[in-house]
């Protein structure tokens, strides 16, 4: 079999009321525009997201997944669907529907001689559909801050869950990334700043999804402790 093109992971959990229409759109969108593949990775979910992911995967040979008891948080499960992959790009993107699936050949057409290419909600060109609260946007901000300061990162939007690498490099990086909560993002671009890559950041169509399962008042602190623990990783080794 001919190796995919794209390889998109979508981490799930508790999303059986949107994977289903995201997963239709991805299939619809990607079918007759070369190989693709579609993993979602599933974290410890309560509800019947299992059931609506493998009725995809019945139907469609491209839809694959992975169901993971015990929370293993968004980050860990993009790991596990990095190691699992086998497209020349590996994308990843949530469950929610937030970046249509017409933003991904956008985003690896600008790839160019760069290791990666990411979405960003925040420089000039980015359109936003339908914006954030106001809550969620200060906490975004905050957080931006903090990376570039600690993680001396130049991105404007690490947290932008639209982002395409090349697999040989998203492979050989994966293994140093130890945090696993939604920092993740953060972290994996401080490790390929390391190892000398390039990740280009562009403009990029983004709307707000409602019922996010993220809780920023919990996790801002936990995010920020992360970006700290792998600075300080960095410096004791």
């Amino acid at each position: 079999m001919a190796q995919p093109r794209y390889s998109i992971i979508m981490p799930a959990r508790n999303e059986e009321k949107r994977i289903g229409r995201t997963l239709e759109r991805y299939v619809r969108f990607f079918r007759g525009k070369g190989g693709f593949e579609i993993y979602v990775i599933m974290d410890s979910c309560r509800d019947n997201t299992l059931g609506v992911v493998k009725g995809f995967a019945k139907k469609y040979p491209q839809v694959k997944y992975r169901y993971f008891e015990g929370r293993m948080g968004k980050g860990g499960a993009i790991i596990e669907g990095i190691r699992l992959v086998t497209g020349e790009l590996v994308v990843y993107v949530d469950a929610d529907g937030a970046t249509p699936p017409e933003e991904i050949p956008e985003l690896a057409g600008k790839i160019g001689n760069y290791d990666g290419v990411m979405g960003s909600r925040w420089i000039k060109g980015a359109r936003i559909v339908k914006k954030q609260p106001l809550g969620r946007i200060i906490a975004s901000r905050g957080f931006n801050m903090l990376v570039r300061l600690i993680l001396g990162l130049p991105y404007r939007d690490t947290q932008c869950p639209a982002k395409v690498f090349r697999s040989r490099v998203i492979k050989g990086v994966i293994d140093g990334v130890q945090e696993k909560n939604f920092a993740f993002d953060a972290c994996l671009l401080y490790f390929m700043k390391k190892k000398g890559y390039i990740v280009r950041e562009v403009p990029i169509e983004w709307r707000d999804v409602e019922h996010s399962t993220l809780r920023m008042r919990s996790a801002v602190p936990r995010m920020f402790l992360a970006i700290l623990r792998t600075r300080l990783r960095d410096i004791l080794e």
